[in-house]
């Protein structure tokens, strides 16, 4: 496909250095931070007394809600880290030197964001792309809006940032309800997913799903391009980081419609991710984000194990938080180049690979 960003090669900058060029001209300093505008969509509910939106479900239709979320990323800081204020912080910090912070949360309708998304494309005639970030298990609004600022910065593709927040419960106890609440939310996952193609004027749309937010993601959207195949030239790259769904299921009933749309798919797997091996207890299912061995293809996608690279103790979201990941989406991203093309990724095995791996 060709290059949507107009960049040869891709650079990882550091936050300072993007300061002028990051999230489709979205970002503005301010002292030690960079503010970023985010847009969003959500099936959760408003809590109008907390100004904020919580784990319970929008039940009533319309489901979605629409808007845009101010969040602060310190410049000061390690590419790929996520600073947030501690949850024993009694005195709320505003040091946006130090913290990742959710500064403003707008709420719209549904005309008024696909307005605001073309005005955003119009500042930025150079570009027409947004990244979609779609977050997984255990996550809030706020922790969606802060990962989806971070990675507009760290990976620096001149692209409009959006992410999609489902009701997670935003525990980690809360895994079934977490399961039960993506199955709920892919009808409206999808719903956004044709709007937004179909009426916002963005050309190129690069998709970011983490964990559980795979399941209702995957499903979305090869429903939407099946029905709808003039999309999908608009779907540029889909990153499916570290997918916390049946293994079984993924290569026998996911993996093939891929096939057959042409999508370029990328996968991201580690046998090194804790919560992987959790939600495997969990269910007695292997995850197809667990890449323990034997490895073997997945017709239709490229797989990559991630198993090498440094991680946290959990060792799940290394697809953000490790330098040589986010390298690697972001030369995917500028340039579109497959995995024997991308520098920094040696072929399993060498002489006829059949998925490809970090040194």
């Amino acid at each position: 496909m060709p290059d949507a960003f107009g960049g040869a090669e891709a650079s990882f900058s550091s936050s300072a250095a993007a300061a002028g060029a990051v999230a489709g001209g979205m970002a503005k300093r301010e002292k030690n931070a960079l503010l970023l505008t985010v847009y969003y969509a959500t099936d959760r509910q408003y809590r109008p007394a907390d100004k904020k939106y919580g784990w319970q479900p929008n039940r009533a239709a319309p489901h979605l809600s629409y808007g845009s979320v101010q969040v602060s990323v310190p410049i000061e800081r390690v590419p790929g880290t996520l600073p947030l204020r501690p949850w024993y912080d009694m005195v709320p910090s505003n040091d946006a030197g130090q913290y990742v912070l959710v500064k403003q949360i707008a709420r719209w309708s549904r005309s008024t964001f696909l307005r605001a998304v073309k005005a955003g494309l119009a500042a930025d005639p150079t570009s027409r792309a947004a990244f979609i970030y779609i977050h997984g298990y255990s996550n809030t609004f706020d922790e969606a809006a802060s990962r989806t600022a971070q990675m507009a910065v760290d990976l620096d593709i001149d692209a409009i940032p959006v992410f999609y927040s489902w009701p997670s419960k935003g525990t980690l106890a809360g895994y079934a309800y977490d399961q039960n609440s993506v199955e709920w939310t892919q009808a409206h996952l999808q719903q956004f997913l044709s709007d937004f193609a179909d009426h916002t004027g963005v050309t190129d749309i690069y998709i970011i799903a983490h964990s559980m937010g795979n399941r209702p993601m995957t499903l979305a959207l090869a429903s939407l391009l099946e029905q709808r195949a003039d999309l999908l030239p608009r779907f540029r790259q889909i990153v499916l980081a570290a997918p916390d769904i049946n293994a079984d299921v993924f290569r026998e009933q996911i993996a093939p419609r891929f096939a057959n749309l042409k999508l370029p798919v990328t996968l991201y797997a580690s046998a090194n991710d804790k919560a992987m091996r959790a939600s495997y207890g969990f269910a007695d299912w292997r995850r197809i984000g667990d890449i323990s061995p034997p490895v073997t293809a997945i017709d239709g996608l490229e797989l990559i194990d991630a198993s090498s690279v440094t991680m946290n103790f959990m060792g799940h979201d290394y697809f953000a938080s490790n330098r040589a990941l986010l390298t690697d989406i972001a030369t995917l991203f500028k340039t579109g180049q497959r995995a024997s093309k991308r520098g920094g990724l040696r072929g399993m095995p060498a002489t006829a690979p059949l998925y490809w791996a970090f040194p």
